[in-house]
């Protein structure tokens, strides 16, 4: 008698699925096409799985050549025994188990860590600008996102002249400006992180108060 697993078994029963995204009935299909033994067929069922796949997953359609990795995908779970024409030629089971090469993580020290890297890296392009106006301009722009993120996030108002020596220090002493050629503008909207926190917990709490009120006046 086959062991066959039983239609109200767990799935921790079943065989591991091999992409979970799909779900367990297109790995059924799947084992399905493995088992048919006319070769003509068995393509036509996997043309169809395919399409089945896209219309699962519409999103795919957005990505490079999406046809090509429905059918690597369709290998992948079949556990690269599938036997079909395939309009693709077949991955191989080696490259589907390389592990990528590891990202080599910046190692630049940030000098200032509430500022980002993203803004020292600006910095060091406003360093290479060769048109005085132009940098003065874009030091500008980044001088008062730093006055900004400094009050929204730390609650804390630097001074233009602690902005200005903190770009100097940034671009390493390559950019030599005074607070006069720079324009650095706070947002007079802009309200800091502890702020907001502390009116969103205001009002979580007056809520919860006028709710108990409410509730209260209509047991009366």
């Amino acid at each position: 008698m086959k062991n066959e697993v039983s239609p109200l078994a767990y799935n921790t029963e079943r065989k591991p699925m091999i992409i979970s995204e799909y779900g367990r009935i297109i790995h059924d299909y799947v084992d399905i096409l493995l088992v048919e033994s006319d070769r003509n067929k068995r393509t036509r069922m996997a043309h169809s799985l395919i399409y089945v796949m896209e219309n699962l997953n519409p999103s795919v359609k957005q990505q490079e050549d999406y046809k090509h990795k429905l059918w690597d995908h369709l290998y992948l779970m079949s556990d690269f025994k599938l036997d079909v024409d395939c309009p693709y030629p077949p991955p191989s089971r080696e490259l589907a188990q390389m592990k990528p090469e590891n990202i080599p993580y910046p190692e630049q020290p940030i000098k200032f860590r509430f500022y980002g890297r993203n803004l020292q890296y600006m910095v060091g392009k406003a360093a290479e600008m060769k048109d005085a106006e132009d940098q003065k301009s874009f030091l500008s722009l980044l001088g008062s996102f730093m006055k900004n993120s400094s009050k929204s996030w730390n609650n804390e108002e630097l001074t233009d002249e602690m902005i200005v020596n903190h770009i100097k220090t940034l671009s390493q002493g390559s950019i030599n400006v005074s607070l006069e050629d720079l324009t650095i503008k706070l947002d007079p909207n802009i309200q800091s992180q502890s702020s907001m926190n502390k009116k969103k917990k205001n009002f979580t709490k007056n809520r919860s108060f006028n709710k108990k009120k409410n509730n209260y006046k209509n047991r009366m």
